[in-house]
């Protein structure tokens, strides 16, 4: 059971996508800018980067690496999550036809990005079991939602907050970016 949580910690915080990784900054910055929609966009993302990064890598296992056919390995990443995103917009479209207007093409956009695709990659060269692949991926998922819930946040207190014109916008986000990668790093020990 402690290596239950000790690989999710691992995943969420030790060797989180964004700030750690520095894989997928892109939605960091692009669907963080309003906090209700950074909440459902990345629950979104949680259950499709989990879905993607399971199906992926238990196919990397079972399939490309018995069969000595890795070099498929990116080209099958790509075409596996591009068909999970699909498939979760589909599944959503009918209970929350408002959530798939407003986030189907980013989430259309997400299932081939870098955060998807490098989490997979990063997670291929990894010793863990198989059910300990599929426990790092929900950690992973875990890692990218909430740290894109915080960074919403913190860039939503730092809008309404008194700083000189010449740092509002991209040079704050960036510079509160690069504190939070350094907050991350400090978990480097924990696990």
């Amino acid at each position: 059971m402690s290596t239950f949580f000790s690989t999710i910690i691992a995943a969420a915080l030790v060797n989180n996508l964004f700030f750690v990784q520095l894989v997928g900054v892109s939605p960091l910055f692009a669907f963080s800018r309003r906090l209700n929609h950074a909440i459902e966009f990345s629950l979104l993302a949680g259950v499709l980067l989990f879905l993607a990064s399971s199906f992926n890598l238990l196919l990397y296992r079972w399939v490309l690496s018995p069969l000595s056919m890795e070099f498929l390995s990116l080209l099958l990443f790509i075409a596996v999550s591009a068909a999970v995103g699909i498939g979760l917009i589909k599944l959503i479209e009918n209970k929350f036809p408002l959530t798939v207007r407003r986030q189907g093409l980013a989430i259309a956009l997400l299932s081939c990005s870098s955060a998807v695709i490098g989490s997979t990659l990063i997670s291929t060269s990894s010793l863990l079991s198989n059910f300990q692949i599929v426990i790092y991926s929900l950690g992973t998922a875990i890692g990218f939602a909430l740290s894109l819930i915080a960074f919403a946040a913190i860039r939503q207190r730092t809008d309404c907050s008194d700083t000189p014109d010449f740092v509002r916008g991209p040079p704050l986000d960036l510079i509160t970016a690069g504190i939070a990668a350094m907050c991350f790093l400090g978990y480097a020990g924990l696990v």
